[in-house]
């Protein structure tokens, strides 16, 4: 006679799963990067406020693990989320900032994207006594305008109408360097994500944010959200819960005012 029998999970094995752990350890790792301001940059920001807030909705302590963004999305992930740095840092419990993309998501299979909380897009910030209005790129022929280098923005603005803008063009190693040349005077614009535009400026009398007068830069939008090593859906079921209660209460959209972004339904 064979003899029937129910395997039931030993408190062991629930014990080992990936929201479990975390708990026990009273921490969630965070990957956070440097020099996004608004977002996150010397340990502040929105995406920190948020992160704090996600660890605090898990009942546990938010640590950041800081990291520079490196050549390429793949590489973020691979060194914040699935695997960790050759050099010994990281994954993180979970990445702030990641791509909440259909078609990005189907390429990446070691990663799992979700519980997007913010809507991004370019936007040109401008010296409202030198650039009054701007309908198009032609006046910055002969003013000088910043740019992040290496996106689509620089690549878009250095073709443009047959490279005429190329002896305007400033390039940055970061977003942050651009609004720092903006406010400073020594542009007369930059092109940048909205976000980090009005984190910089802050409201600045001296300044407007308009979308780009370009068709293709103006339709370029993307959704941001977290993003964990695939097969954690115990916790992408916690940290889903938790966005859903803190953007129905509204909390995400206070942390962006706080920090001078305007927060945009993903």
């Amino acid at each position: 006679m064979v003899l029937g029998f129910q395997i039931v999970p030993t408190a062991q094995a629930q014990d080992s799963s990936v929201l479990a752990k975390i708990r026990h350890s009273g921490v969630l790792k965070v990957a956070l990067y440097k020099n996004f301001p608004p977002f996150s940059h010397d340990g502040q920001g929105a995406d920190v406020e948020l992160a704090e807030a996600l660890a605090a909705k898990l009942g546990v302590k938010m640590a950041p693990l800081w990291f520079e963004a490196d050549e390429n999305m793949e590489d973020d992930l691979r060194n914040m989320v699935w695997k960790g740095h050759y050099l010994g840092y990281g994954p993180a419990d979970v990445m702030m900032h990641a791509p909440v993309d259909r078609e990005y998501m189907a390429k990446v299979d070691r990663v799992k994207f979700f519980a997007p909380y913010h809507r991004e897009r370019y936007a040109v910030g401008r010296q409202l006594a030198k650039l009054p209005t701007l309908d198009g790129f032609e006046p910055l022929e002969k003013l000088p305008f910043a740019v992040e280098g290496d996106t689509l923005a620089a690549t878009i603005l250095l073709s443009a109408d047959g490279g005429r803008y190329r002896n305007s063009l400033k390039s940055f190693r970061t977003a942050d360097q651009a609004v720092a040349a903006l406010k400073s005077g020594a542009v007369a614009a930059t092109l940048a994500q909205q976000g980090e535009l009005e984190g910089g400026l802050k409201g600045d009398a001296r300044f407007a944010i308009d979308l780009p007068p370009h068709p293709v830069l103006q339709k370029r939008q993307w959704v941001v959200g977290l993003a964990v090593k695939a097969q954690s859906e115990d916790l992408v079921l916690a940290l889903q819960t938790a966005v859903n209660e803190l953007m129905a209460d509204g909390t995400v959209k206070r942390i962006m005012q706080r920090h001078g972004v305007q927060h945009r339904q993903p």
